[in-house]
């Protein structure tokens, strides 16, 4: 595996302080960049952000509210921290949930070097610890709370945009907010997100969804233990194909179903190809695996060169990768 000059943080902060600001100060200008990338007059006003907040994830507007005042954010950073009706962005990602004895997910996140957080959060925000990678400045790539509940995020192949949030935000909702998947499920077909995506969540209780989200269209609720780049059984976009989002899936399946695999191989086959990806010049290289153990409370992520990190809920260590 090619080793990536990207350094990974873990950070303990219980509510957005000086740790989330510092953090906020660094990519808050290509964050700005991407908010103004086809005009800012196309985002929307800083009134209907916050009236979308409102409608959708009410228990969030605090916490919105909470890091406005702590960025001293003018209008412009305000309606970009809300990350309603963003800029389009693509990445990859293949995740799975196996099922058997001990049910994990298990996820790579594909993406630019540059364009990922590379940090890896514990936080308290509604009286439920969760531990997630962060996207969006406040959101989650993928993650898991307290309850046990863990849930994971990849584009879902289809660049059309209309009119929602960033998915990282919503689903740092699910998280916050939910403790069961079908709590979960409920949430995601509610709350419009901005793009197509597909969401792979897991409970305490085993119980396995990937939700597909498809703008124009009402959420599609699968019992399919994995997803990749594409929905539906015949999607042939552009980035499906240049990502082998076919390929990957086909991998998924033969390696969950196989009989003489076992948890632990079936993990290590997330460190190799197809599903660990190099394309990093193309946006599309694997950055890190996360593999989320809802019985254990726990969480393991991997790197290249055997790099690993291991926390959970009841011991959770800051250090930098």
């Amino acid at each position: 595996m090619q080793y990536l000059p990207k350094r990974f943080q873990a950070v303990d902060e219980l509510y957005p302080a000086e740790k989330w600001l510092a953090h906020y100060k660094m990519a808050l200008p290509a964050y700005r960049r991407w908010f103004a990338s086809e005009g800012e007059l196309k985002r929307p006003g800083l009134a209907e952000c916050q009236a979308a907040l409102q409608a959708y994830m009410p228990e969030m507007l605090p916490v919105w509210q909470h890091l406005l005042e702590l960025a001293h954010a003018d209008d412009n950073d305000a309606r970009l921290l809300s990350f309603y009706c963003p800029a389009p962005y693509l990445s990859g990602c293949s995740q799975a949930v196996w099922t058997r004895y001990t049910p994990v997910l298990v996820r790579n996140y594909d993406y630019a070097p540059e364009h990922c957080e590379a940090r890896i959060m514990k936080t308290n925000w509604h009286h439920t610890p969760v531990i997630a990678s962060t996207d969006c400045l406040w959101g989650a790539l993928d993650g898991m709370n307290e309850h046990g509940l863990a849930a994971s995020l990849a584009f879902g192949g289809d660049d059309t945009v209309t009119e929602g949030f960033a998915l990282p935000v919503i689903l740092r909702y699910v998280l916050e907010l939910c403790t069961t998947v079908d709590e979960a499920v409920k949430v995601l077909q509610r709350v419009p997100a901005h793009m197509a995506y597909n969401v792979t969540l897991l409970d305490a209780y085993g119980e396995v969804r990937t939700v597909e989200l498809t703008p124009y269209a009402e959420p599609k609720i699968t019992y399919k233990p994995y997803a990749v780049n594409h929905q539906g059984e015949h999607d042939m976009s552009n980035f499906a194909l240049f990502s082998k989002s076919y390929e990957r899936q086909q991998h998924l399946v033969s390696k969950l179903y196989d009989p003489l695999y076992t948890i632990e191989s079936f993990i290590n086959a997330f460190e190799y190809s197809p599903l660990f990806t190099t394309n990093y010049a193309q946006g599309f290289g694997t950055l890190y695996t996360a593999i989320y153990n809802p019985q254990l409370r726990a969480m393991e992520y991997r790197w290249p060169n055997r790099v690993r990190m291991y926390q959970s809920f009841a011991y959770f260590e800051e250090n930098q990768l």
